[in-house]
């Protein structure tokens, strides 16, 4: 049906300065036909992409998929470790019995602290280090170095 020139007329807006502009119309018979087809095409496209994928594989191993590897699911094939750095703890227990070693001090045999700990030694350093250094009394004025010339050229 055929719309009259005052139909039509019927839908401009004019705004406040003199702009006239229509109505929005969206006719969603259209987009719904043309989101339909959108998606009869993709689906077509991915049967299409699977039976070329299957027709593929079935001529790259037509006996099928080879065996699972031996070594397949071991911790280290080769030198490589295998397992995602989320599940390997091996570094964290290594590096974890080495700092406990070092807390507790170490010795030649088992059971037998021969050594100091870790922190005894390094409070035994900075001692040492204290005891060696010459100590200015604190009465004293600190003077600046004098400053050399600079050599000529």
């Amino acid at each position: 049906m055929k719309k009259t020139q005052s139909e039509l007329e019927s839908r401009v807006i004019v705004g406040a300065h003199g702009v006239a502009a229509e109505e929005d119309h969206i006719v969603m018979s259209k987009v719904l036909a043309i989101g339909f087809g959108s998606l009869a095409i993709f689906a077509v496209g991915i049967v299409w992409a699977y039976s070329i994928q299957v027709r593929t594989m079935a001529e790259a191993q037509p006996d099928g998929p080879p065996p699972r590897p031996a070594a397949m699911g071991q911790y280290e094939v080769g030198i490589v470790n295998q397992r995602l750095f989320e599940q390997d703890w091996h570094a964290e227990e290594k590096i974890g019995g080495q700092q406990q070693t070092l807390g507790a001090g170490w010795g030649d045999q088992p059971g037998v602290k021969a050594h100091p700990t870790l922190d005894q030694a390094m409070e035994s350093v900075i001692a040492k280090s204290k005891a060696q250094a010459p100590q200015t009394p604190p009465s004293a004025p600190q003077q600046a170095p004098e400053p050399t010339p600079a050599p000529q050229q």
